[in-house]
This record gives structure tokens, sequence and C-alpha cells, in this order.
């Protein structure tokens, strides 16, 4: 008798994940090399600092930096740029399914700016974040979790076959721990995920984007009539 097989369906990986996947993934590979190789003059991003978050040098008028942020990870460590690109697949590629590329792009830059507007709202209150800088994606991939959740609902999943939650029950939990983690860390990044997420699970209630209708299923066509003819007359 056969033994059951144990079967792991895995969502799609859609190209625009992949390839946002890829920069990300490049991005972070050339901090890394380059702050091994001494060249970066003791700071580990390098020629990329000018594109981290830091309040007070949004303030002084580099704006580019409240979304440019999120293409940098942490040079010295694998963890964070391997959770973005499994976000982007397990999360990324059911959201992009149910809202279209177009709208999960406008709602990852979205996520990114507010997260860093607040962390500059923030500032003001808590002199640290002023001058810190963050530099992460933790707002999209938040966001991302957030909307999955949410558009999950109540629907039953199992987690590596350990834990059995709901849509709604995974987004309330990560929130939590999102929370736990901003009051223990005070991290820049911790309020750029707490952000992300909140936004997300707002955007995951939203509907599906209908699909596009094509040329043939727009409407009847146009019909011309000449010399007075009527519509009956004119053939098919």
């Amino acid at each position: 008798m056969d033994e059951p097989s144990v079967q792991v369906s895995l969502p799609v990986f859609p190209r625009s994940m992949r390839a946002a996947s890829t920069l990300l993934g490049t991005l972070w590979l050339a901090e890394a090399l380059l702050g091994r190789s001494g060249s970066s003059g003791g700071d580990p991003l390098g020629p990329f600092a000018w594109l981290a978050l830091v309040p007070s040098r949004v303030a002084h008028g580099e704006v580019w930096r409240l979304l440019t942020h999120a293409l940098l990870h942490d040079p010295q460590g694998f963890a964070p740029v391997l959770w973005t690109v499994l976000s982007l697949w397990f999360f990324g590629g059911p959201m992009e399914a149910r809202w279209g590329t177009r709208k999960l792009f406008t709602a990852m830059a979205a996520a990114t700016l507010a997260g860093a507007l607040t962390v500059m709202l923030l500032g003001l209150l808590y002199v640290p974040f002023w001058a810190q800088r963050a530099y992460s994606p933790a707002a999209a991939t938040s966001m991302l979790a957030g909307a999955w959740g949410m558009a999950q609902g109540t629907r039953p999943m199992s987690f590596l076959g350990l834990v059995k939650l709901t849509g709604r029950q995974f987004a309330a939990l990560t929130a939590a721990l999102l929370a736990v983690g901003f009051l223990v860390s005070r991290s820049p990044e911790s309020v750029l995920s707490l952000v992300g997420l909140l936004l997300g699970a707002v955007l995951g209630n939203t509907r599906p984007s209908a699909p596009k209708r094509s040329r043939r299923d727009s409407g009847p066509a146009l019909r011309v009539i000449r010399g007075g003819a009527s519509g009956s007359d004119l053939p098919n």
C-alpha cells in the first residue's frame, strides 16, 4: 500500500514581484560587497546612504528619501532581504491577482510614504527619531501582509501545519507582535512596519479589481446607415 504523499501548494510568483525581488536583492548585495571592501568609509550603506530616510535631511529638502529608503536593507544581515522576497512572493503575488499590478505598486508606494511621514511626525515629538536614519521596505511588505490577511477574511488556514488561523486572526496577531516590537525597540523600522500593516488592513477590505474587458466584449459595434436605409436592411 502506497504511503500518502504530502503536497505543498505555493502561490504564483508573478513577473512583477520577481523583478522587484531581483532589484532589491541586487541592491542589498551591492551594499554588502561595498561595505566589506572597505570602500564605504566605515558607513555600512556606503554610496547608498543618500537614499536612507533621515527626517532632519528631509526637512532640508531631500524629499526623495521619503520613498527611496524602501530600496535598502541592512547590508550586515541576510534575514531582512529574505523576508522581503518571501513577502513579495507569498503576499504580493495573491494581492496582485486581486488588485492588479498598478494598484498593487500604488498601495506599496502609499504605505512607504505613510510610514516615512509617520516617522517624521514622531521625530518632532521624540528627538532621537529626528536624526536617526531608517532604510527598509518594511512599510510596503507589512502592508502586503495585512492586506492579504484581511482579504482572506474568516477562511481558516494552516501555517506550516502547526498553527491554524483565519486571515483576520493572522493580521491581528501580526499587528500585536509589531506593536510589541515597537515598544521594545523604539526603532523607526518598527514604526514603518506597524503603519504599513494598519494601512494594509484597511486596503485589504477593498473589492478586487474587475478584469479588463476586451474590445470584443465592450459592447455592440456601431453600424453606419447609408442612403437612409434602416438597420434591418443592412447586412450583418
